[in-house]
């Protein structure tokens, strides 16, 4: 089903299903953390902020800012647990929102909006005065901009809708599978995803904790078919390299902007393959043993071209 997206006012406690699916990350009401990352002090222009959730853990984000003026988006990723961010960007007027960045994660933003704002003030907000979860125009000089938070997840309707059209999604296009899909921090690699990268030589790792994956052209490439890649994995602690059945042959070009064929990270065994099938898009959710050396689906899921690529 198509859930309706998530616009509850401030002081209305009920949860729809999108927000819903992302407190399954962790558990609790809302924490908005505190403190800069570090280094912060030493860049010159940008947004910086605190990163908050509607839970007591902030999830991996993707945080952008957009300028309606010249249509730029930048972005830049945070890691599981990350309470702050900065992000680069030339002088302007910018939206400062973000999106949760696990495979299957619930299609919902947090942004900086007018209740991030009001918040701050606990009389405000206690009375019931934050109601309003409009959208926050960021101005930027040449100086560094602080205490652009992202901390509410409660927007109206037409800030998604904006946000969506900005990422180039379809509103209203999720549903209760693309919700219960499995999700990169359900899987941890077995090594601490906090800790110093796995490096052998020049080469570090990218895939569940101590792997290399890497892409190949396929030895044969036929002109129909788009090109492919075989992808190997290598064990940097031995220098084991595999090629898993699952991952030969897999499309060399995405199938659509925002929709990558390979969705993988270092601190997760998941590994996700989205292939076309005629007007169909095709997710694989894999799961890596490193003990048995194989992947192991643990889950499908499908939908049209026109829902995932917004056509």
């Amino acid at each position: 089903m198509n859930g309706a997206r998530c616009a509850l006012p401030a002081r209305r406690p009920t949860v729809r299903p999108r927000l819903a699916a992302l407190l399954l990350l962790a558990t609790t009401p809302f924490a908005t953390a505190a403190g800069a990352g570090a280094g912060a002090g030493a860049m010159v222009g940008g947004i910086a902020g605190r990163l908050g959730s509607p839970t007591d853990y902030v999830p991996a984000l993707v945080v952008h800012a957009w300028s309606e003026a010249t249509g730029r988006l930048a972005s830049v990723a945070t890691a599981p647990g990350q309470t702050s961010y900065l992000l680069a960007v030339p002088p302007g007027r910018y939206l400062v929102f973000a999106t949760p960045a696990d495979p299957g994660a619930p299609p919902v933003h947090g942004a900086h909006t007018r209740f991030t704002l009001c918040a701050r003030d606990a009389r405000r907000l206690e009375s019931g005065a934050c109601g309003d979860h409009g959208l926050v125009e960021v101005e930027v000089g040449r100086r560094r901009v602080d205490g652009v938070d992202i901390s509410d997840w409660y927007l109206e309707d037409a800030a998604v809708a904006r946000i969506d059209r900005v990422l180039g999604r379809r509103s209203e296009s999720w549903t209760e599978a693309t919700l219960a899909a499995p999700k990169f921090s359900e899987y941890p690699a077995p090594t601490a995803a906090t800790g110093a990268p796995v490096i052998a030589g020049a080469r570090a790792a990218n895939f569940a904790g101590g792997w290399l994956l890497e892409r190949t052209p396929c030895a044969s490439v036929g002109a129909a078919t788009g090109g492919c890649e075989n992808v190997t994995l290598t064990e940097l602690a031995t220098g084991r390299v595999l090629r898993p059945e699952p991952l030969a042959g897999v499309p060399a070009a995405e199938p659509c902007a925002g929709v990558k064929v390979l969705q993988y990270r270092r601190d997760s065994r998941l590994l996700t393959v989205t292939t076309a099938r005629g007007d169909e898009l095709v997710t694989r959710y894999l799961v890596w043993n490193p003990t048995e050396a194989t992947l192991r689906t643990v889950a499908t899921l499908s939908s049209t071209v026109a829902e995932r690529c917004g056509e």
